[in-house]
């Protein structure tokens, strides 16, 4: 079991964000996660930014490319290992593992998450009716809490960045 007390977090209400380092990245080889983002270097939005939704709902971060202790990329597969199965492209991805499904959400971002709650990902997604290519990119952390049972379908990404804007 991961104590997520004793790493760094930031709270969004009731709800931490867990830090995920290339110092204490060997502490979260057990996540049970449900959907993580992955965004590329030069993503809009946070540049090598990971995003993980666990099943108790909580949300971790790491970032393979900007801050004082960044994950190395090498790395990354030790807490996400479906990472492995991701192959990343400009504009979409793909998982071969059956078990996972993968969304483009826009400007080098991407989602993948558990199949089960992917068809209610994307039906969720189409009845949102979204204008913005960056809205789903937005909302997603709040379906996803949402379908795992976790959450309103409220979180979005700026409430995730200005929790730990405002506690860095």
């Amino acid at each position: 079991m991961i104590n997520k007390e004793i790493h760094n977090s930031y709270k969004i209400g009731k709800m931490k964000i867990v830090e995920i380092t290339e110092s204490n990245y060997q502490d979260f080889s057990n996540i049970d996660i449900k959907a993580f983002s992955c965004a590329y270097g030069g993503a809009m939005g946070e540049g090598g930014g990971i995003y993980i939704v666990d099943a108790d709902g909580c949300i971790y971060h790491a970032n393979y490319c900007y801050g004082d202790d960044c994950i190395a990329e090498s790395h990354i597969k030790d807490i996400v290992p479906v990472f492995e199965d991701i192959q990343f492209g400009l504009f979409g991805n793909r998982s071969t593992n059956d078990s996972w499904a993968s969304v483009y959400l826009g400007f080098g971002n991407h989602l993948v998450m558990v199949k089960s709650i992917f068809k209610g990902f994307c039906q969720k997604a189409e009845n949102a009716n979204y204008n913005n290519p960056g809205d789903l990119f937005q909302h997603w952390p709040g379906m996803v809490l949402e379908l795992i049972g976790k959450g309103e379908g409220v979180l979005t990404m700026s409430d995730v960045w200005d929790s730990r804007d405002s506690d860095q």
